[in-house]
């Protein structure tokens, strides 16, 4: 079997190459004077309309209808529930099993956090992030490892989320900029360092929450 990613962004004069191969069931190795049988199944992903690719001259209509034989629809994974914590076990094996690394351990308020978030990024971001973690966090992973924009709400063209879900966003946030606080002693540099923010929006979400004046 055959997967190709992102077949969309398959440049448009790449595109006569790979229909031919799939055309005549050969490849032609540069350099060799005949072409190899090749004998795959095919299967490809993409995130655009390749419909709408098509209608704009940007993906050739031959090739469209060449891969498209059996289309499936993956929904995005804000629209699956916990499916984003089934997938977060997934890649936190693969990721110990490449490291070397026991998996990582995760508090409930990270697991919270994790269901919450709407994962602009699909699947791909939560894949980078358990990676990330896998190098950098020690020990059970807590909201101050996680990065900043999980712990605020996206935005999304879609219904604001409802008051309970910004409350519990609004707490974890509360929490990740006491426990910095606390790390680096009230160094409101290093925290706005640590938290990957500047140094106004630090204080914008310090007064937000009513508690600058109790550090330097």
């Amino acid at each position: 079997m055959l997967t190709l990613d992102e077949i969309g962004e398959l440049p448009l004069d790449i595109q006569p190459f790979l229909l031919r191969v799939l055309e005549d069931r050969a490849v032609q190795r540069i350099g060799e004077a005949r072409a190899r049988p090749v004998d795959v199944r095919l299967v490809v992903s993409t995130n655009r309309d390749l419909r709408a690719e098509v209608d704009a001259g940007r993906f050739r209509r031959d090739l469209y209808y060449r891969i498209g034989a059996v289309a499936l629809r993956v929904p995005p994974l804000r629209e699956r529930g916990d499916d984003a914590l089934m997938l977060l076990e997934y890649f936190n094996a693969v990721a110990s099993e490449r490291s070397g690394r026991d998996r990582l351990e995760f508090t409930p308020e990270v697991l919270d956090a994790l269901r919450s978030y709407r994962w602009p990024g699909n699947v791909r971001e939560l894949k980078n992030l358990v990676e990330r973690l896998h190098v950098l966090a020690s020990g059970p992973v807590r909201l101050i490892d996680l990065p900043p924009d999980i712990l605020q709400p996206v935005a999304v063209p879609e219904a604001p989320p409802a008051p309970a879900a910004v409350t519990r966003l609004e707490d974890a946030e509360l929490v990740t900029l006491k426990n910095a606080l606390e790390a680096e002693q009230g160094n409101l540099t290093r925290v706005a360092q640590r938290l990957g923010i500047s140094r106004p929006t630090l204080y914008r979400k310090l007064d937000h929450y009513d508690i600058r004046r109790t550090f330097r």
